[in-house]
């Protein structure tokens, strides 16, 4: 993912320097005829675009949303041999990249109002969950793996499992290929150099689902637990998107 993020600036870059003096006059929007490139910033994290014209109706983008490494905390209850043995924290992540390719249609040909749909794939990990017990809990599932026992922290309906040494990870995931609805303001490809553009719409990645990197997931019996995840898992079953582009014209 770093090598395809590297190769998109470089030819975005590439692009610049061969056309320096691009975009200063007015342009007719045809069909395939220009190339435009664009930085945005929303809920959705920072992205990187490219996108050119389909007739003056339509416009076809395409590029990364990369999610800064945003850190949150919450106590979880803790499980041990299928009985409640109190609480601990644990850290969620939202870090992640993925890729979108999107279709801009604009009903009237000279207004900037569009609607688009499309989708976003990758970046499946909506949360990353990690967390240590303190010396006394690592003793109790010591203790418990040592006599067959389960031992794990409860997100949602199910267990995630500690680790020989304590140790816990796991996370959200939703689906990998996610459709995405929208609108907003602003023409993808510029008819002069510059412009800014907004978007308001939606990611159906569905009910976000738990998974483990330290065992197999248990079914819970305590039943929900009320925490952060498990809001998360039981609200959010679409993305919203809030994006503020700068829009510029290469060719």
């Amino acid at each position: 993912m770093k090598k395809m993020r590297t190769s998109f600036f470089v030819a975005v870059c590439s692009l610049f320097i061969l056309y320096p003096n691009c975009g200063f006059a007015q342009n007719e929007w045809g069909i395939f005829n220009s190339v435009g490139a664009s930085v945005g910033v929303g809920l959705n994290g920072i992205d990187v675009e490219l996108a050119t014209p389909v007739t003056p109706y339509l416009a076809v983008r395409g590029g990364l949303s990369v999610m800064p490494n945003i850190n949150m905390s919450t106590d979880v209850d803790v499980e041990l041999d299928g009985k409640d043995a109190g609480s601990m924290d644990v850290d969620g992540s939202l870090k992640r990249v993925s890729g979108q390719i999107l279709l801009n249609v604009y009903p009237f040909r000279s207004s900037s109002f569009f609607v688009t749909a499309g989708s976003y794939f990758g970046g499946s990990s909506l949360v990353k969950i990690e967390g240590t017990g303190d010396q006394d809990l690592k003793d109790k599932i010591a203790e418990a793996k040592l006599a067959g026992k389960s031992a794990g922290i409860v997100i949602g309906d199910q267990t995630i499992p500690f680790d020989e040494e304590g140790n816990v990870s796991g996370g959200l995931k939703v689906a990998n290929f996610r459709p995405y609805v929208g609108l907003g303001f602003g023409r993808a490809v510029p008819s002069k150099r510059l412009n800014v553009s907004v978007e308001l719409g939606v990611q159906f990645h569905g009910r976000p689902e738990v998974y483990a990197n330290t065992g197999k997931l248990d079914l819970n019996s305590l039943g929900e637990d009320g925490s952060t995840f498990s809001d998360i898992i039981d609200k959010l079953k679409v993305y919203p998107a809030f994006k503020i582009r700068l829009n510029g014209r290469i060719f």
